[in-house]
């Protein structure tokens, strides 16, 4: 009988994932490109896509400070190559990108816009005497990331392509990229990466 459930404790001993870093969360699902274009009856199978979300600890030291969050999206463009069954992604540069003031001691922007936008979070829901905040935000392009368990820079396609971890064929491209700063708790970094399946 084929065992479905699997202690997260023992993920390394039974997964092919080599993943580097403190991994806390690790998703992985592949979508497939199906074409019917309703002439012979048959499905057209284009390319398989692997997508894969990790989380993971930034390092061992627990945040103090105001609350924040950063994050960045790489662009890519995808050209599907039918008679290897492989999909090429091409590096269409660093993306958009955005920080709150006082993630400034885990990632830098590559280009800020001129000046910052005041970003509120406020809720009723637990009563009125639940705290709220107000953090000024910077946006621009690209980003470096120094901390773990990935670092990265999305200032040139090297930066953003990781190695084959264990699943899938070739390499890793940096999709997404989300850093949360709670104060008292560990910074949680998250990725968004995709790869032929």
């Amino acid at each position: 009988m084929e065992t479905c459930c699997h202690l997260v404790g023992n993920f390394f001993s039974e997964s092919s994932f080599n993943f580097p870093g403190c991994i806390i969360s690790a998703n992985n699902t592949v979508n497939t490109e199906i074409n019917d274009y309703g002439c012979s009856g048959s499905l057209v199978q284009g390319p398989r896509i692997g997508t894969l979300n990790l989380s993971g600890y930034s390092g061992t030291e627990v945040y103090k400070g105001c609350p924040a969050r950063a994050g960045v999206q790489v662009l890519w463009m995808r050209k599907f190559r039918c008679d290897i069954n492989e999909t090429h992604f091409i590096f269409l540069g660093p993306g958009r990108s955005f920080m709150q003031e006082p993630a400034a001691g885990y990632v830098s922007l590559s280009k800020e816009v001129d000046g910052p936008t005041e970003t509120i979070v406020a809720s009723a829901q637990s009563g009125p005497a639940t705290l709220f905040t107000i953090a000024n935000q910077i946006e621009g392009l690209g980003m470096s990331y120094t901390k773990g368990p990935i670092a990265f820079s999305t200032d040139s396609e090297s930066g953003v392509t990781l190695s084959n971890m264990g699943v899938g064929k070739g390499s890793y491209y940096l999709q997404n990229f989300n850093i949360e700063l709670v104060p008292g708790s560990i910074p949680v970094a998250s990725y968004t990466f995709a790869y032929n399946a």
